[in-house]
């Protein structure tokens, strides 16, 4: 075998294992806990990492749900807050008990070009968008007069990437004290509606502890500027941990100009 047909075999089996690897490093999917000891919340913050938030499904597929649930927040109007919400999920794939894989056909197809292309290399979804699978959702809270947060409705993800509204008996359908926001659809988005309680295969709730502020460093490494939209409460860069776009001069100085920038359109 001469050097340049071995070498060129090396090279051809190092493109094919590099992309299996980097799948397959455990909880490189999954976001990890920023280590020390956390800041002191403010009122709000607190009130929102206290509020019970639950995530589920009606439908069995591929992917682990991660143990934090990560959170920015605006404050608006008077007595209101956005709050958004990031669900990490260690894959988007087809598989499980829905009907794409009953038909095993259409869930092979998904999977050779979304999720690996070919079974190997890195799929249409992780060029697209980046390594797991990233769902937001946002709620608009009351804040009642002793602090506590009350949901007045949602907005999420369809299983068409379409922003769905979810009203305040949408939320508390499953459970009358615990917001829950579900998917429909093995891709995860949390935007269904019309489940009862019996319903859903999973469901896992987060409280104290496990709903935490969204660090810029996750938010880049996952690069949820350009992912979970339904989550955006602040611009796109804020996110990052970059300057937001420049103030108008007449808004500069204002309680506008006291947070990240002025309220973005996307909020609640």
């Amino acid at each position: 075998m001469s050097a340049r047909s071995a070498l060129g075999r090396a090279l051809a089996i190092a493109a094919l294992a590099v992309p299996l690897l980097a799948r397959s490093s455990p909880g490189s999917v999954l976001p990890c806990p920023i280590p020390g000891a956390p800041e002191e919340p403010s009122e709000i913050s607190a009130a929102i990492e206290r509020q019970p938030i639950c995530v589920g499904s009606t439908v069995a597929s591929a992917g682990e749900l991660g143990d934090v649930l990560y959170y920015r927040s605006f404050q608006g109007e008077p007595g209101k807050v956005s709050v958004g919400y990031y669900a990490f999920f260690s894959e988007e794939r087809p598989w499980g008990n829905n009907w794409l894989t009953w038909t095993v056909l259409p869930a092979l197809a998904v999977d050779l070009v979304y999720t690996h292309a070919l079974l190997v290399g890195p799929g249409v979804q992780q060029l697209a968008y980046g390594k797991g699978d990233v769902e937001g959702f946002r709620i608009l809270y009351s804040v009642e007069e002793d602090g506590r947060l009350s949901a007045d409705h949602a907005v999420a993800d369809s299983g068409y990437h379409r922003e769905v509204r979810l009203d305040r008996a949408d939320l508390l359908s499953i459970e009358p004290g615990r917001p829950t926001v579900y998917s429909r659809w093995w891709s995860h988005q949390l935007g269904g509606r019309g489940a009862r309680p019996g319903d859903l295969v999973y469901r896992r709730c987060y409280g104290a502890g496990a709903i935490r502020p969204l660090p810029p460093d996750i938010a880049l490494d996952f690069r949820l500027d350009r992912r979970a939209v339904p989550a955006r409460v602040v611009p796109a860069a804020a996110l990052l941990g970059r300057p937001a776009s420049p103030l108008p001069d007449d808004l500069r100085g204002s309680a506008v100009d006291q947070g990240l920038a002025r309220r973005p359109s996307v909020a609640l």
